[in-house]
């Protein structure tokens, strides 16, 4: 979970999505289903050794862990818990994003994604113990060894879209892929990579259900669908006032305009879309505009290219699934530049991308 910013001075109350039950009234020591991983025979400290910290988040602390026993290590995220007795509206956004959070994470058990192994409640703090992903970000690790080619790119995307569509299969909607969360198993591994930061993540009943409607998520990654779920931003886009509330549904597909992005840059270095002006940067995410100009397209395939214009599309029913990506001729095949595209420098842009300030943001 991380900080939620703001698009310009937005702000807009979202209904509640209602998909699926979220657990609102159970109790933090209460499993939220059979299959909970919640640990509530011991205490999180007997069974493993906090150590120093390995990050921050904007509600969160990951501090390393050493199981006693076993002497393996794990990533032990930290949540405080707002306290309990309060029936304040924020008090229960906050507790049901918790929620949410944990109980998207205890289904997934996939080897591209980060697994929760159990969670404890103690001492009003709720601890995730999570793969150690040592390796830290890909972003920082393609910066260090320079670009990368076609084939590395088809790797790391594979192991995205793999990851991806396992998500679908079970109507989970990850809403807030980027470079900054993907993270590598093992340093200089670009082979080991796994999707993180649940957050904003949702169940739905299955990919194609359109019961979506939070605008939420990182600006230059967001699909146009999310973008115009909003009547709010709807209106500052075509320049009319506002005069309704409404909060257009979106489905899955959001998932494979991010991981459109993701792929545009892995390749170029650059993003397909940004400005330093929010509006004009989601009226170009609702148009689709992008292209393949710049001598860096010069040396990437049309295979390549093709796989982008085809999750790149505006309108989520004719955008290609997770399925219909992996069975693309550049995911299949070996054709592509083995070349870099990019010259060392100019992943610093996506990397100033990725660490804005208001990097994410939930209406």
């Amino acid at each position: 979970m991380g900080q939620c910013g703001s698009v310009a001075s937005l702000r807009v109350s979202s209904p509640p999505e209602s998909c699926i039950d979220l657990h609102e009234a159970a109790p933090y020591d209460t499993p939220m289903g059979p299959d909970s991983k919640l640990r509530t025979d011991a205490d999180v400290e007997d069974v493993y050794h906090l150590g120093p910290a390995l990050g921050y988040g904007g509600f969160s602390k990951v501090r390393l862990a050493t199981h006693r026993e076993t002497r393996k290590k794990y990533a032990a995220k930290i949540i405080p818990l707002p306290p309990r007795g309060s029936a304040t509206n924020k008090y229960n956004s906050s507790r049901a994003m918790i929620l949410r959070e944990v109980d998207v994470i205890q289904r997934l058990d996939h080897p591209c994604l980060v697994k929760l192994h159990e969670w404890y409640v103690h001492d009003g703090k709720l601890y995730l113990i999570m793969d150690l992903l040592a390796g830290g970000e890909l972003l920082d690790e393609v910066e260090e060894h320079g670009p990368l080619t076609e084939p590395q790119a088809r790797g790391i995307f594979l192991q995205l879209l793999l990851g991806v569509q396992f998500m679908h299969s079970i109507g989970i909607v990850h809403r807030d892929l980027k470079l900054e969360n993907l993270l590598l198993e093992r340093q200089g591994d670009i082979a080991s990579v796994k999707i993180v930061d649940f957050g904003f993540a949702k169940k739905c009943r299955d990919s194609a259900d359109e019961c979506l409607t939070t605008v939420c998520g990182t600006p230059e990654y967001m699909a146009p669908e999310v973008v115009r779920g909003s009547s709010k931003i709807r209106a500052m886009l075509e320049g009319s006032p506002t005069t309704e509330s409404d909060f257009t549904p979106y489905s899955a597909a959001c998932d494979l305009w991010s991981c459109g992005v993701i792929l545009y840059m892995l390749l170029s270095g650059q993003p397909p879309f940004s400005s330093t002006s929010h509006p004009r940067l989601l009226r170009s995410i609702v148009a689709g505009r992008f292209s393949f100009e710049g001598p860096a397209w010069k040396r990437i395939s049309p295979e390549a290219q093709d796989l982008i214009a085809k999750l790149l599309v505006v309108d989520p029913r004719q955008r290609l699934t997770a399925n219909a990506a992996l069975a693309h001729p550049w995911m299949k095949g070996s054709r592509g530049s083995t070349r870099s595209a990019r010259s060392s420098g100019l992943l610093q842009l996506a990397k100033r991308l990725a660490r804005a300030a208001s990097s994410r943001l939930s209406l």
